[in-house]
């Protein structure tokens, strides 16, 4: 067949399809399983790699959607994106007035923004049909690492003294391979409502089965890791989804926190927060007292606040220019002033409220889908007024990485406006 030949102009436009769609199957795979990746490449001689392959699997998903444009499928964004833009280029304008610290600024950037194009590139470089295989990969991450906490647990692993409150005792608590209890509980509380979801909506009988153990052993991860704030991210989300679509769960969520208030170290753990004695030292010197500078940061420039990476973050923090604010709400106010809070809740808000209009088109076990998705995004933001999640990178990425892979998925639904492709349709079979 001649290079003139239309035929030969296909079969190049295709291999190059599939080519792209491998690039972008590795790199969704990858980040689903960053965590897990980077404590790899640490203990090898690729060390290097684990501060720069988390930025090559986002321009490998730019790569990939580049390819599906060129090839003539162009899928419509969704409608968070423009918010998402306009937080991305209002940091980057901050970064350019910093003529003081520019790299500093950049730095601080990069940790703010990187894993956001990761959500607006994974609908552009994937279709529909190729998402419930993703999600079992993605998924399978997490029950991974929910074994590896009951490993931990059984095995009472050693952790630093301040990880407990004083005269608190408890056997451990359970990290697997991420840096802290906090990081582990949030990965758990975006993953989890996600098990229960593809449980309801896959048709194989196996993974189903993998699903409903997954479940219970991230269930039981999420109490080992004694992270108040990720408890109180996903009951407190998962009660506000139910009242507002399936009210007939809130019975079995009672029946939940029941069961877990029964064990002695789980109620000291929760009720603890009731205690007169926490909100005096909290603040005094604790994350009240952290919130409240937050405020006095901005009050010195409201409007703009005081400059990325100079204050709340893991970039003003390992430049001596402040402590963490545990509240990442406190640290974008506190670094961008009030402009920079109000587009980057206007960014998750647009999220959320895109994927209620999700929840509303789906039905039947897919409708479960949805509202597992809803609650571990409603839990990840309730959990930011408490800890700095979208400064993890692990948490970052997983966060955006399902955001993208919902709101692809949701095209597949009935009433979506579906761009179709030309592409081999990933299907989901018993075989």
């Amino acid at each position: 067949m001649s290079r003139d030949d239309p035929g030969s102009v296909l079969l190049s436009f295709e291999a190059r399809a599939a080519q792209g769609k491998r690039i972008a199957y590795m790199a969704v795979y990858a980040l689903g399983a960053f965590a897990i990746l980077n404590q790899g490449l640490a203990v090898t001689f690729l060390a290097p790699l684990a501060n720069v392959w988390g930025a090559l699997a986002v321009l490998a998903l730019a790569w990939a959607a580049l390819v599906r444009r060129a090839y003539g499928v162009k899928p419509s964004q969704p409608a968070w994106a423009r918010y998402a833009w306009w937080y991305v280029l209002y940091t980057l304008a901050l970064v350019l007035a910093d003529l003081k610290h520019p790299v500093l600024a950049l730095n601080a950037w990069t940790v703010d923004v990187e894993y956001i194009f990761v959500g607006l590139l994974v609908p552009l470089a994937l279709d529909a049909e190729d998402t419930l295989k993703l999600f079992y990969g993605v998924i399978a991450m997490s029950m991974l690492m929910g074994v590896d906490g009951w490993f931990q647990f059984l095995i009472k692993v050693p952790i630093p003294s301040q990880w407990l409150d004083v005269g608190e005792h408890v056997r451990t608590r359970v990290f697997t391979v991420m840096k802290s209890p906090a990081e582990f509980g949030a990965n758990l509380e975006l993953t989890l409502p996600l098990m229960l979801g593809l449980f309801a909506v896959d048709q194989d009988k196996r993974r189903r089965r993998v699903y409903l153990v997954g479940a219970l052993v991230a269930l039981g991860a999420l109490f080992m890791t004694y992270d108040r704030g990720s408890w109180l991210g996903l009951f407190a989300a998962a009660v506000l989804v139910s009242a507002a679509f399936e009210r007939r769960v809130l019975p079995v969520l009672a029946g939940i926190a029941a069961l877990g208030l029964c064990v002695p170290s789980l109620r000291h753990r929760a009720l603890d927060l009731l205690n007169p004695v926490y909100f005096v030292k909290s603040s005094a010197g604790g994350r009240m007292a952290l919130w409240q500078q937050a405020f006095d940061v901005m009050s010195r420039n409201p409007l703009f606040g005081s400059g990325l990476g100079y204050y709340g973050g893991y970039v003003a923090t390992s430049h001596s220019f402040s402590a963490f604010s545990d509240n990442y709400y406190a640290k974008v106010l506190g670094e961008s002033g009030i402009l920079g809070l109000a587009l980057f809740m206007a960014m998750h808000m647009a999220i959320v409220r895109d994927m209620i209009r999700v929840v509303r088109r789906s039905t039947g076990g897919s409708r479960l889908l949805a509202l597992g998705g809803l609650t571990g995004i409603t839990a990840i933001l309730i959990h930011s007024f408490v800890e700095n999640l979208f400064e993890y990178n692990y948490t970052a990425s997983l966060y955006y990485l399902l955001v993208g892979l919902l709101f692809t998925w949701g095209r597949s639904l009935p009433e979506a406006d579906e761009t179709r492709s030309r592409w081999r349709k990933a299907r989901m079979s018993d075989e």
